[in-house]
């Protein structure tokens, strides 16, 4: 029993607080390459990246 609350509090704190961090990472790598370079496949896909860490944090919220 202990193991399932362990992993459980373990998932939380990924999603509550890895994710958004990750998230804000992205974002600032992203502003910045496209301020240096224009829009590019690399700052497309860093937007996909961005965007479901965004999800998810709206997804949990809803939760």
């Amino acid at each position: 029993m202990w193991l399932f609350i362990m992993a459980r509090l373990r998932q939380w704190i990924f999603f509550a607080i890895a994710v958004p961090v990750l998230t804000l990472l992205v974002r600032l790598i992203r502003t910045a390459l496209e301020k240096r370079s224009g829009e590019t496949k690399l700052t497309r896909g860093l937007q996909t990246l961005e965007d479901l860490g965004q999800r998810k944090k709206r997804r949990s919220r809803s939760r």
